[in-house]
Order: C-alpha cells, then structure tokens, then sequence
C-alpha cells in the first residue's frame, strides 16, 4: 500500500514583539496604521491645507453659508429664512443653513481629532473617513474577527473610492452620515447582547448624532439595515431565546425613539417643509413624493457590475471630460462604484467555506443592496418599496444606496480572510484550494503577459464593439459636425486607456492574492507573511483608485468661484428692493448662487429641493408667454420684482434697457422698466380653484398683474374694492420681518412680492393678525382696510423652537442613561473593584503604609 504524502510542516514561527503585546494595545497600534494611511492617501489636502474641490455642491454650501452668516450678523436673528435663492426660501427646513449646531459629540470629537491632521479647513472630512475605519474595526473586533481581518474591513469601508468621491463633490453631509454606518451596527448589536440602560443611552447618542449629520437618504439606509439586523438577530433568538424578543425589540425601539428626540430640532422642521417641497406635495398637508422618472434618475445596472472588477471598464466623467463615461447608469456618473478585489475574492471564499448566518445574512444584504440600486432597471422592488415604504419616495438616486457595499462586503472579507486562515491550521483538505489557487495566480500571470504583447491587436479588437455608447455617435455628430469621427476616436483610446490601466491592475491583483492564497495553504508563508502581503494589497488596490479622485485645490479657490465682477458691482450699487433674473433659466446662469454670495436677491439659484409652486411656476409659466416670439412670460417677471435681467446675449431693446456691459464676464444687464415693487395694491381679484386656472391666466393678454391678482382659497372672497390712489411702501427689510406702510381709501388687496410659505409666515394689520392668500401661484397677499395701516409679516415657525427643545431635552434623556448605566453596570462596577483592590495590594503603597 503506497504511503500517503504528508503535508510539509509550518515552521516554529519565533515569538515577534506584537504577539507580547496585548489585544487592547494591538487594538490601538491598528487604529493608527489606518491614521498613517489617511496621512498618506490625504496628504495633498493635510500638507497642504488645500480643499477637496471648489465647485458644484462644494461651492453651493459655501454660498449658503457665506449668506446666512451675512443675516446673522446683521439681523442678529437665526437665519430660518433667505431670500437670495428663488425669490426666497427657507433654509433651515431645507437644512441648507443650520443656526445652531446641537450634535455636541461630534462637535466635540471632529475638532479634537482634527489637531491631527494640523486643524486644516478641510480635514475635518479627512475625520471622517478615519471615523469610518475606526468604527468599522470596533464593529469587526466586537464580532471576534482578528486584527489583521478587522484591519481588512476597516481599509475597505474607509478607503471606498465611491465614498472617497464624496469629498470632492461637496457631499459632506452624505459623507458624515455614511461614516457613522458601522458604529450605529455596533451598537444595535451591543443593545441585543447587553441590554443595559448604558447602552441604550449610547445607542440613543449615535442615532441622534447620526441623524443630525442631515443627510436623510443615508440614514434611511442606515435604518434600513439595523431593521434587516434586527430580523436577523430574531431568526437566531426564535429557537432557544424566545423570551428575549420583545425586549431587544422594546429597547431598540426606545432607543430609536430617543434618538429621533435628539434630532427634533431638524426633523421637525424639514418634514413640515417637505410638505411643501419638490419632494413632497407642494401643498399643505401633501404627503406625495418625488416624481417615478425624477426619483429614478441614476438607477444603476447590471452591464455596469463588471467595474466591481475592473472599476474603468466603461471610464469615468470628471471635469472637462463628461463623455469619458459610456456606461449605462442615466444620466450620467463621475464616481466608481468600485469595493476593491480583496473583498470580492474572499467573499467567495467566505460563501464556500464558512457559511455561518453571519455570512449568509452579509450575502443576502449584499443581493437586496444591490437589486434596490437598480431602481427602474428592477421595477419588481424598487416599485414595491417606492409605493409602501414611508418616505422613501422622497429620496431620487437608487445608485446612492451601493453605498452600503463597502460595509458589507468589508465584513465579507474579514469572514472569508478568517476562512483561509483557519484553513491553513489543518493538515488536510486544502490541497485542491491550493492547486485552485496557483492554478488562478498562474492564468492571471499568463493573461497579464499575453495583454503586452498583444496590446495594439486587443485595443483595435475592442474597439470594434466597445467605448461607444448607444446613440453616443448621432451626438458627437450634433456637437461636432465635421470632425465627429476624430471626437470618436479620440474617445475611444482615452476610455480604453482607463479600461487598459484597471484591466492590468486587476490582473496583478488577481494573480497576487491567488498566489498569497495558495503559497499560505502550501505551507510557503507564514500567516504574518500572508496578512501583510493581503493588506498591502487591498490598500494598493484602493489607494490607487482614491488616487484618481482626490484633486487638491488652493484653499481659496471655493471663494474664488463667488469673486465679485463688474456685473457684482453694478447690482449692489442700486438702491431698494429688486430681483436680478439670470438668463438662460435653464444654464449655468440660472443655478448659479454667486447673486445670493453677494445678498443680491435672485429668481435663480440651486438647490436640490427647492419649494414645489415655485418648480411647477418655472416649468408652467415663466418661459411660456403670451407673445410666441419673446420666450419670457414678463407677468411673472414683472410680479417676482425682476428689476434687472442679466443676460450672455441680446434681448429686445423695445423690451428692456441695457444698464450695465461687463466685458470680462461678456454679460449684459438690462433694466426692466416695467417690474412691479415689492409690494402693492390691485384693483381686481379672481378666484381661481386649481393650479391650472391660474397658470392659464397668467399666461394670457388680458391678464396683467400690475392691476390684477388671481388667489387660491377654500374659504371666502376677500371683500376688497378698486385701488384708486392706494399706496404700499416698505419700511422695513429683514429676511423674518417686513413692515410695510399702507394708505388705500377702500379695503383693498395688498400683494407682496415674496413667496408664499404658510408654514411660519404669519401677517398682521396693526398687530391683528390676518390671513395670507396664496396669490398669482406663488405670492401671498392681504386685505388692508381702508385707511393709513402698518402691515407686517414675520416668519416665526413655532416647529423651529419645539423641535430646539425636543433635542436638548432627548440629549439630556441620554446624558442621564449614560450616567446611570456606568454607575449600575456589573462589569464597570468590577472593574473599579479590580483596579481599587490592586491599588490596595500595591507594593509601593504597601511599603508607604509601613
């Protein structure tokens, strides 16, 4: 009988200086391993103090903010209200400004670790990133997972290049919300394992802090996977723990409960404002959402999962390059929705080997994460969710919900990282993953080669097929004329140069971790060898695709985008109350804020979630006019006191006058003499029942808004009469406060040019408060008597203070449960008992006793 060949023997390995250190200390010495990777990956933005990016999202929130801290100072008010953007707005509903920052922990924590990356203006995003790898590793390491696995979870959450792309965008708030994924996990499973009022403080705290980090849509993830989590931990309770399901239900609901309490202060507000946005109804008390095909915009697809592997397979938009992406996610994407190869590989490995229900659930997660992500590609779930599910038809980019990947396939990692190791402690059963292993290192090897050396053919063989978009050359022909076939093969070889740079990497990648693989399951390498050899390798992988996404820019720059100009200069140099209508509507103009950086009131703007009448007023009206060879409807114009258009171009000059010629911005101003003031009195009303009545009219000849107005209400016709001699003068200008000064020989109807809101505007005639009527779709007015009156409107939504005191007293409710829950738990109290008796059996204290 033929002697079986024995597996060769590891080799002693000898006691390393890490082994002698403690798990705590091991702990500390893998956080900062990954805070000397953020040194590295974000060194331009630490040494340099320079910014993620300066335009987009990133100079929106600068315009924000440089505008409300400009009322602050000068009204001495909270700033809930602006009205820069779209003819005025609420801010605070919106969450584009927040008076007051309540999310203490993170306040508090953010500025401490910022002092080290050198207080920089924009390292306080670099503090999150590190937060998330910290807080991915805590989650791992409280899972029993090993450094070196946790340390593997941690880089791939950390270092996501789909999340390393948020920086540059200006998507702090997404950034901050995301960051705190993994911590707000941990503590849902500390709650079900502990079930102490510590806990349920701590849980609270996260939640709170989580949700006051304002950004809606990931936390509804969030919560989306602690619900999923939480069926989980049901499923394993259900056969032997029966009794201990109502109560990690009852606690994980209280501490939800106490945690929304800490976020009042924002929640309130923005779910009164939604009602009235353009991801809500648009009227009091709608409970709608945001439109299919607008909600549904950025769905991902399954042609695109191929740059799981191989990220630049159908290239990337960034800036002054939107068609060097030809993928199919509509309308467009500039980020790479990439995990890394490391997580994918053991992955595998993890679903083959080690199949707990830790695993399966990761599996299942990872499946649902990605079927919702296709939006309207699997209308079979994401419709169902869109039409039960509450809230979520407020939110658009399905795509946006991949950011959950990292997380999940990062734990995966660590599963099927531990999976191979245990592996190799056995003394059978993994010669065939060994030889499956070489066998893969040594194809991928020969694939690397071979694409060398075949280079020139496999581009001009691709190309045949690849690198063009559906319909992408009818375009180019539109933009490019003649040379449409030179912009085609231009394309072309940039997006298979990116497609060559991740199609090597992937090879050496692949042939690298294989051959790890199966070298550590022959008895090759060592375990150490193999740890280090995997985490350079899954930092490499991710480095170099953060790499790509990361662009420095002077720290001045974001201001640079708002730098005064001549056009600037003319605008605040008029005196009273006017708007400036940037034209075209629908260009770069319109969504500009540079108008409100500099106070200028405008009818244009950005801002994702604008006020819906006034969307549905642009789509319907403003560029639909009366005369079919003027685009404009000069009503609305004229009664949002548009008194100065400001143009790329020539409009009529029987129209407007041209006021102001900016040769630098090769931008025109005119003066439209006919703008209606900020506030006054008409001689006719009409009632009108819908939206569509009154579009009609303001659309027609016979309307003209000077001298009638048009309002919508349930309930009875203002008894007003014709406005002869009638005057309305504006006193007084705040952005919460306008006293107008009114003398009319009759009742009349007094129009005031600026938004209706009825959510916090209240109106009063000599401090009698009286009712506001939406006017003209989008105005408001009143009637005054007759007489010599002050009227005034104020903006004082009462949400605003009860949601104030709301979260100060939820923070209060976890302040005391933290406090309680360190004095009462078993394992603190023995700590201190250790710690107390050892003092006591101390031989220097010993020594001073005798």
């Amino acid at each position: 009988m033929a002697k079986e060949k024995s597996s060769p023997k590891r080799p002693a390995a000898h006691q390393s200086w890490m082994s002698s250190l403690t798990p705590f200390s091991r702990d500390l010495l893998c956080v900062g391993l990954l805070y000397l990777l953020t040194l590295l990956v974000f060194r331009g933005i630490i040494f340099d103090n320079a910014a993620f990016g300066a335009e987009g999202d990133t100079a929106a929130a600068l315009s924000y903010g440089h505008a409300g801290e400009m009322i602050k100072q000068t009204e001495k008010v909270d700033v809930l209200w602006m009205p820069y953007f779209f003819s005025g707005m609420p801010t605070f509903g919106n969450v584009a400004y927040i008076p007051h920052d309540i999310n203490y922990i993170q306040t508090v924590v953010t500025r401490t670790i910022n002092v080290l990356y050198l207080s920089g203006a924009w390292t306080w995003m670099v503090v999150f990133y590190l937060l998330a790898g910290v807080f991915m590793f805590m989650l791992a390491r409280t899972w029993k997972f090993g450094h070196v696995a946790s340390l593997l979870a941690a880089i791939t959450f950390m270092l996501s290049p789909y999340a390393i792309g948020l920086a540059g965008e200006g998507h702090g708030s997404k950034l901050m919300a995301l960051s705190y994924l993994p911590l707000v996990v941990l503590l849902t499973h500390l709650v079900f394992e502990r079930r102490s009022m510590l806990y349920l403080g701590l849980f609270s705290a996260g939640v709170g802090t989580m949700l006051l980090t304002n950004h809606m849509q990931i936390a509804y993830y969030v919560f989306i996977v602690v619900g999923l989590y939480t069926v989980y931990q049901i499923v394993l309770d259900f056969k032997e723990h029966k009794r201990l399901i109502p109560i990690k239900v009852l606690l994980l609901a209280g501490a939800l409960f106490v945690g929304a309490c800490i976020s009042a202060y924002i929640y309130l507000s923005v779910n009164e404002y939604a009602q009235f946005s353009m991801r809500g109804g648009g009227t009091a008390g709608s409970t709608g959402g945001l439109m299919y095909d607008y909600a549904t915009n950025w769905s991902w697809s399954l042609f695109d999962a191929i740059s799981l592997l191989i990220p630049g397979f159908y290239g990337i938009a960034g800036a002054g390059q939107p068609y060097l992406y030809w993928g199919h996610v509509e309308p467009w994407t500039t980020a790479y929705v990439y995990v890394g190869l490391m997580p994918i590989i053991f992955a595998v490995l993890a679903l083959i080997y080690r199949r707990t229900p830790l695993t399966i659930f990761m599996t299942l997660t990872t499946v649902f994460v990605v079927l919702v992500s296709l939006g309207r590609n699997f209308p079979v779930l994401f419709d169902a969710m869109f039409a039960v599910l509450p809230f979520f038809n407020k939110f658009r980019t399905p795509s946006m919900i991949l950011h959950l990947l990292p997380f999940l396939m990062g734990i995966l990692l660590a599963v099927g990282y531990t999976a191979v190791e245990e592996l190799s402690q056995k003394t059978k059963g993994t010669e065939r993953l060994a030889r499956i292993s070489l066998l893969l290192s040594g194809i991928t090897a020969g694939l690397f080669v071979i694409g060398f050396l075949l280079k020139t053919p496999l581009q001009e063989f691709f190309s045949s097929f690849l690198f063009l978009k559906e319909n992408e050359l009818a375009q180019l022909r539109q933009q490019y004329g003649a040379q449409a076939g030179q912009a085609v093969e231009y394309f072309k070889q940039q997006r298979f140069d990116i497609f060559w740079k991740d199609s090597v990497k992937f090879l050496i990648l692949a042939c690298g971790s294989m051959g790890a693989i199966g070298l550590l399951l022959r008895r090759t390498i060592s375990p150490a060898v193999f740890g280090v050899v995997i985490l350079a390798l899954a930092t490499i992988d991710l480095g170099i695709m953060d790499d790509r996404l990361i662009s420095p820019h002077p720290r001045s720059a974001a201001e640079n985008v708002y730098r005064p100009n001549a056009t600037i200069a003319f605008l605040q140099q008029q005196p009273g109350q006017f708007r400036v209508l940037p034209l075209p509507v629908y260009g770069s103009e319109w969504n500009d804020n540079t108008f409100a950086y500099h106070q200028i009131q405008s009818l244009g703007g950005y801002s994702p979630a604008k006020l819906k009448i006034y969307q549905t007023m642009m789509d319907s009206v403003l560029m639909r006019g009366p005369d079919p060879s003027f685009p404009l409807n000069m009503n609305a114009v004229n009664m949002l006191n548009a008194e100065f258009l400001v143009v790329p171009g020539r409009l009529p000059e029987d129209h407007f006058k041209v006021v102001n010629m900016d040769q630098a911005q090769k931008l025109l101003t005119y003066r439209n003499l006919d703008a209606l003031p900020r506030a006054w009195f008409v001689d006719t009303v009409i009632v009108a029942g819908s939206d569509h009545e009154v579009f009609s009219l303001l659309d027609s000849r016979e309307f003209n808004t000077k001298t009638m107005a048009v309002i919508q209400t349930s309930g009875q016709l203002p008894l007003t009469e014709r406005a002869d001699s009638a005057s309305a003068r504006v006193t007084e200008y705040q952005s919460r406060r306008i006293v107008i000064d009114t003398h009319t020989p009759k009742r009349s109807l007094l129009v005031l040019s600026e938004i209706y809101y009825p959510a916090g505007w209240k109106a009063a005639v000599d401090g009698q408060e009286i009712e506001i009527y939406r006017t003209n779709s989008i105005l408001r007015s009143v009637a005054v008597p007759a007489g010599h009156h002050e009227v005034t409107f104020t903006f004082d939504p009462p949400l605003y203070h009860l949601g104030y005191v709301i979260s100060n007293a939820g923070w209060a409710v976890t302040g005391i449960c933290i406090v309680v829950g360190l004095f009462i738990d078993p394992g603190i109290r023995s700590w201190f008992a250790r710690r107390r008796k050892k003092k006591e059996h101390s031989p220097v204290l010993q020594s001073a006793k005798d």
